[in-house]
C-alpha cells in the first residue's frame, strides 16, 4: 500500500485567487501529498484572472517537486469556455504538464493536439470498452466515477495498462446545471452573480422542508451534504488496483485529512483511529458518508462489511 499516491483534487468551491494560492502553497509543504490538480472545474466566471494566473501558480508549485495537473471545466456551454479549455491544454503542453479532461470536448481538444491527459471523474467511465477508447485518445490515468461500487473497479479497468485514481475523501460533486443555485439563493442571476459563491467557501448546506440534511449547493453544482470518505478502505482500494487516492479540498481541515491518509497508507495508524480523529466530537456515522463505495445510497455510512 505504500506505493499509493495522494492527490489534492481541483478546488470545487469558489474562493478568491489569493486564498487559493495561499492554500496550495501551504499544502505543498506536506510530504504526504504527491499530486496537485489546479484549475476551475465548476464555473468559468470564478476564474477572474484566467489561464495566465493558473500558469503562474503551477510554476510556483512545480518548485515543490509535486506532480501538477491542470483541470478543465466539467460543463462548458459557450465558445469562450471552449477557448478557455484550448488555452489550458496549450499552457499545459508548454509547461510539460498533464491536463485533466472533465468533459468530452476537452478529450477531443487534447487528442487533436496529441496531448496525454487524465480522464476526469465526470466522463462516466463505467465500462472496460470506454476505458480502452479513452486510452486510444491519449488517457494515461482515469479517475473512476463517484457512484461506481469499489467491487466493480477490476471489471471496469480490466487488463488495461492505465493508472487508476479514486475519489477518496470530500464532498461528492454529484450534478451540474446551466443555472447557478448560489446566485438564485441571493436573488441574483448567473450573469450578474457578483461572485456570491465566494461568501460560502464550503458551499451552502441545504435541508429538506422537514429539516432533513439533503445536499450542499456549490454555485452551479450539487454536492453531497456530508463528505464521502474511504479512509478505512485504503488497503482494499490498493488491492482493487487503485494507484492514486484523491482528496477534494475544503476551507478547513484538508491538511489534516492528507496527514491521516498518509499515516494510514504508511501503517503508522489504524483507519479507525484516523477516521475518528477527522470526525472530531461527532461520530463517524454522523460526519461522513460512504454508500457509493458499496453500491448503495450515497448518503449512508455503512460499517465495513
Amino acid at each position: 500500500m505504500t506505493a499509493m499516491k495522494i492527490a489534492v483534487g481541483p478546488l470545487l468551491f469558489g474562493w478568491p485567487e489569493q486564498k487559493i494560492s495561499e492554500f496550495y502553497l501551504e499544502l505543498a509543504e506536506q510530504a504526504e501529498a504527491d499530486i496537485f490538480y489546479l484549475g476551475e472545474v465548476v464555473c468559468s466566471k470564478r476564474s477572474i484572472s484566467g489561464v495566465p494566473w493558473q500558469v503562474r501558480l503551477a510554476e510556483r508549485l512545480q518548485q515543490s517537486g509535486k506532480e501538477i495537473v491542470l483541470s478543465t471545466l466539467a460543463m462548458p456551454t459557450t465558445e469562450a469556455e471552449l477557448q478557455y479549455i484550448r488555452d489550458i491544454v496549450t499552457a499545459a503542453a508548454e509547461m510539460g504538464l498533464t491536463v485533466e479532461a472533465n468533459d468530452l470536448s476537452a478529450v477531443a481538444i487534447a487528442s487533436e493536439r496529441g496531448a496525454v491527459f487524465i480522464a476526469g471523474p465526470h466522463l462516466n467511465l463505467y465500462s472496460n470498452g470506454t476505458v480502452k477508447h479513452l486510452q486510444k485518445q491519449g488517457a494515461a490515468r482515469i479517475v473512476l466515477p463517484l457512484e461506481l461500487p469499489a467491487s466493480e473497479i477490476p471489471t471496469v479497468v480490466g487488463s488495461n495498462d492505465v493508472q487508476v485514481e479514486y475519489f477518496a475523501h470530500g464532498h461528492l460533486p454529484l450534478t451540474f446545471s446551466a443555472r447557478c443555485y448560489a446566485a438564485r439563493a441571493h436573488g441574483l442571476s448567473k450573469q450578474d452573480c457578483r461572485h456570491v459563491c465566494f461568501m460560502n467557501p464550503d458551499g451552502i448546506e441545504m435541508d429538506t422542508l422537514d429539516a432533513h440534511e439533503f445536499a450542499t449547493i456549490n454555485g452551479t453544482q450539487v454536492m453531497s451534504y456530508q463528505p464521502f470518505s474511504t479512509l478505512n478502505h485504503t488497503a482494499d482500494l490498493a488491492n482493487y488496483g487503485v494507484d492514486v487516492l484523491r482528496i477534494s479540498p475544503q476551507s478547513q481541515g484538508t491538511a489534516e485529512v492528507i496527514r491521516q491518509f498518509g499515516a494510514v497508507i504508511a501503517g503508522k495508524t489504524t483507519a479507525g483511529q484516523a477516521l475518528q480523529e477527522l470526525a472530531g466530537t461527532r461520530s463517524v456515522t454522523e460526519a461522513f458518508c460512504n454508500g457509493y463505495y458499496y453500491g448503495k445510497q450515497g448518503r449512508l455510512w455503512i460499517q465495513s462489511e
